[in-house]
Parts: C-alpha cells; structure tokens; sequence
C-alpha cells in the first residue's frame, strides 16, 4: 500500500490558495510541521492536508472534495 505524499505547492492546488498562505500557517506556529521532510521541503499526507484544509477554513469550496475529508 503506497500513500500519496504532497510538497507545499500541490496543498495550495488542491486547496486553491497560494502556497505562502500554507506557509503562514507553518511560520506562525499554527499548525505543527509535517512529520517528513526531504532535504529542506516539507512533505504533507493526507492527514496534513486534511489539517491545513481545516486551519484555512476551506470546506465547500475546495477544489478536489476528498482534500478536507
């Protein structure tokens, strides 16, 4: 079983919003960092979708409908 792993600019696609809006979260310690990281890049799970989708307050609008769960 193989899981979709995601880089900071394929979270803001799928939850349409521009990437240093994902960043902020990370930066201002709303969310804790994304348990993988390869190299200096952060690398989100579905579960890390699942919560920056739910800290940005995206819901219906969401471009792919499984991005918050």
């Amino acid at each position: 079983m193989s899981e979709n792993l995601y880089l900071i600019s394929d979270v803001a696609k799928r939850l349409d919003v521009p990437p240093h809006r994902v960043a902020y979260l990370f930066l201002t310690r709303k969310l804790a960092e994304p348990k993988m990281r390869l190299g200096n890049r952060r690398i989100f799970t579905e579960a890390d979708v699942r919560r920056v989708c739910k800290a940005l307050g995206r819901t219906a609008e969401v471009r792919e409908k499984e991005a918050c769960g």
